[in-house]
């Protein structure tokens, strides 16, 4: 078959017929869907010069394959569906670099041990994992898998592995096996696509005996809604900078990280929404931005440029303990968010309002939630309004009384709370 012939099998409506003859095209997973070609056919990526695939009967190998100091130089990357075209272009681009500065890869020829340490950081960037994340993993390794971080992924094949993962299960708390088990888990799966090994992670086996201690529950709330008027009140004994970050996170129920993190250019002022671009989920999230919000925001950002940090010069690891010490009660930043969740299933709204504000997914057997219902920013406004105005209501009930009102728990429900919270 021609060339021309070939480019115009790349047509939409059209499946690719090749040769054994080597092809150049755009690779891509909906081409390989459709792909019919003879096993052994290498087919050449029209974007990332070197990169290629090599056609079999049941899968298809994507492999490097170019020159070193003028030797040919062949490397598998993966094997598809397992890692996917994009996934694989991305593994080979620095390998073609080095390749092309007259290196020869770790990995290449006579191969250089391979082990858990040297795989982890390709392992994080194929999979876009935060670099917060790529630190902890890091120090899982280091702490708890000391003996094998360095050694060669052959040797997690071997009983002593699956002896030592055994007695890490069997000693540690249930929230750091559950990690442990993640990362293991999830870096096997990784070789066995990328480096075309066969292992087997022993948490499967374990779990599989009941050997596995029971997942870790989430961590009971220390702050009440009882606790509130002695919170609020503690908090406004706190420099301007600290109390406005701990009143923002508690009114916007982001995550602690979330609200130390707000820049001034994710304030869209017009739109009245606040972005988030980094979160825990990789996925951008956006808040309507309630005139509670906006005030706070406001005051922050004066004289700040756009790229700057509206909490910038504080930290929001220490911020708890210093309203504690102002006479708070005992209390987690991630209590805050967990309050404002109560408080909005309390008043009634809907599942998909709660994820919405709190940036959760729907279970992936939540079909109409994942697929179907799409709720936004402006959807949640009034919903996160209301729930911003009980929080203060209940906080209000400190401010009250210290203002000589003589109110009661049902009477603060007349008190002008955007009033007393003026300062």
């Amino acid at each position: 078959m021609d060339k021309t012939a070939i480019f115009r099998g790349c047509s939409q409506n059209f499946v690719p017929v090749l040769s054994t003859k080597m092809s150049i095209l755009t690779l891509s997973d909906a081409l390989l869907q459709r792909l019919s070609a003879r096993a052994g056919t290498v087919i050449r990526d029209r974007i990332l010069s070197g990169f290629c695939l090599r056609v079999g009967r049941r899968s298809h190998t994507f492999l490097v394959a170019t020159s070193v100091a003028g030797k040919q130089f062949r490397m598998t990357i993966g094997r598809w569906p397992l890692v996917s075209v994009e996934e694989a272009r991305e593994i080979a681009m620095p390998i073609l670099r080095l390749c092309r500065s007259g290196q020869r890869p770790v990995g290449a020829g006579r191969p250089v041990r391979l082990t858990l340490k040297a795989a982890l950081p390709a392992y994080a960037a194929a999979k876009g994992i935060k670099q917060s994340s790529v630190r902890r993993y890091e120090s899982i390794l280091r702490t708890h898998f000391t003996e094998w971080a360095d050694a060669s992924v052959t040797e997690l094949a071997t009983p002593g592995f699956h002896e030592h993962c055994q007695k890490f299960a069997a000693s540690k708390g249930a929230a750091i096996v559950e990690v442990g088990r993640g990362l293991i888990g999830s870096m096997v799966k990784y070789l066995n696509a990328v480096h075309d090994m066969a292992l087997e992670s022993p948490f499967d086996k374990l779990a599989a005996a009941g050997l596995l201690p029971d997942r870790a529950q989430p961590r009971a709330r220390k702050l009440q809604e009882k606790d509130l008027p002695a919170w609020y009140q503690a908090v406004q004994k706190l420099p301007e900078l600290q109390r406005d970050y701990l009143m923002l996170t508690m009114l916007s129920g982001l995550r602690r990280g979330e609200s130390a993190d707000i820049r001034v250019r994710d304030i869209e002022w017009g739109a009245r929404v606040l972005y988030i671009p980094e979160t825990k989920t990789s996925v951008p999230h956006s808040l309507p931005l309630t005139a509670r919000m906006a005030e706070i925001l406001e005051r922050r950002a004066i004289g700040l440029h756009a790229s700057d940090k509206v909490f910038s010069k504080m930290s929001a690891e220490h911020v708890a303990e210093m309203a504690q010490r102002a006479g708070a009660p005992k209390f987690m930043l991630h209590d805050l968010r967990k309050l404002l969740a109560t408080v909005g299933e309390r008043q009634g709204h809907g599942d998909a309002v709660l994820r919405r504000i709190l940036n959760h997914k729907a279970k992936r057997a939540d079909t109409l939630h994942r697929h179907y219902v799409s709720v936004s920013a402006d959807d949640v406004r009034l919903p996160l309004e209301s729930i911003q105005k009980e929080l203060l209501r209940q906080m209000m009930c400190a401010a009250v009384a210290t203002t000589n009102h003589q109110a009661t728990l049902s009477s603060t429900e007349n008190v002008d709370v955007e009033a007393h919270l003026e300062r």
